[in-house]
């Protein structure tokens, strides 16, 4: 029997992710907020990512505000690695009504129950239901 997550991975809504923004990208549309020029916004970024691995390395969090918390932490194995919590403002930023406007697809399935679900993946899967 197939289980929720199954349908909701298939089913679901999902957003369609254009390509990734790169560094020189992010510092020309800073640059072009900021006043700066783009070779001080390349380097106060790259120094950004040096800062916060030379404080993690000393096992001590960085916080930025309006960005995050970037965490060292351990594995039982002793693999190091950081973790980054996301600031409140960031958080609610991309749920602010209207703020996102890239693509959704499956926009219509936003809020289905299981039920919805259950009719989608046995509809297309007749030989392995979905057990809600």
């Amino acid at each position: 029997m197939a289980r929720i997550v199954q349908a909701v991975n298939v089913y679901g809504p999902k957003l369609q992710l254009n390509p990734t923004a790169q560094l020189a990208q992010v510092a020309d549309w800073m640059a072009m907020r900021t006043g700066l020029n783009k070779s001080e916004v390349m380097m106060v970024l790259q120094e950004l990512s040096e800062s916060t691995l030379y404080f993690n390395n000393q096992g001590t969090p960085v916080k930025l505000p309006g960005v995050g918390t970037f965490t060292p932490s351990i594995k039982r194995e002793g693999k190091l690695k950081i973790n980054f919590r996301a600031d409140t403002a960031l958080r609610n930023g991309i749920n602010a009504p209207g703020a996102y406007s890239g693509q959704v697809r499956n926009k219509n399935r936003i809020s289905l129950d299981n039920a919805g679900y259950k009719e989608l993946w046995d509809a297309d899967h007749p030989d392995d239901p979905l057990d809600v």
